[in-house]
């Protein structure tokens, strides 16, 4: 199954995880990292779960799933280990044009990626439904090779990138120099966590760049 690639903005917004185990709790802390307002729907929780509810991070409505129960979230994840329930809330879903990921049975309209988190950098990793086992292979080699450091290195350079917008006004120029910038030798020092030699990098590149003027695109 070939699925549309898409970010979703969901900070401050409403979604709603029916289920209370350890499933739940992924989905949960991963819509809490994304900035969204977390309902969670059922009976009983884990104690990891009650322990986001005791900090105010979510909140619990224990009992079992009804329809009535949605409002306006924008997102619900059905993570029960029961097919029916998650069946039936993905259909309540549906029907309010709610985007739902069921976890376990049919009925949901998109699938939640393997995914590696470094500050605001975001990879997501998809096998088409075919290998959920092959999606968290290649997650924990690619979380090996991208430590913290990349999440830094993108801060650095997104401090830059306004500053050399106005040095550099001609897309196509943009284009070059972020070529220069962004290359194997850039990759290594992320990965051995050489960020002050990112900078500098940054700081030559422009002093030998200069402003002349190139057509092209961003």
């Amino acid at each position: 199954m070939k699925f549309y690639p898409l970010n979703l903005d969901v900070e401050k917004k409403s979604g709603a995880v029916i289920g209370g185990g350890e499933v739940a709790l992924r989905k949960i802390r991963g819509l809490l990292a994304a900035g969204a307002n977390v309902k969670v729907i059922s009976p009983e929780v884990c104690a990891e779960v009650e322990e986001l509810f005791k900090r105010g991070e979510i909140s619990l409505t224990r009992e079992n799933f009804s329809e009535e129960m949605l409002g306006d979230e924008i997102i619900l994840i059905a993570a029960t280990n029961d097919p029916e329930v998650n069946r039936r809330a993905a259909q309540a879903a549906r029907a309010k044009k709610i985007l739902v990921n069921v976890v376990e049975g049919a009925g949901g309209n998109f699938n939640v990626p393997s995914t590696i988190r470094r500050g605001e950098l975001l990879l997501t990793i998809s096998t088409g439904a075919n290998s959920p086992a092959f999606s968290k292979f290649l997650r924990q080699m690619l979380e090996a090779e991208l430590g913290e450091n990349f999440g830094a290195g993108l801060e650095k350079i997104s401090a830059r990138r306004e500053e050399i917008k106005k040095l550099l006004p001609n897309p196509r120029a943009r284009k070059i120099f972020w070529q220069k910038i962004l290359t194997q030798e850039t990759w290594q020092l992320l990965k051995d966590g050489r960020l002050e030699q990112l900078e500098e990098k940054i700081n030559h590149a422009l002093e030998s760049f200069g402003t002349e003027s190139q057509d092209g695109t961003d």
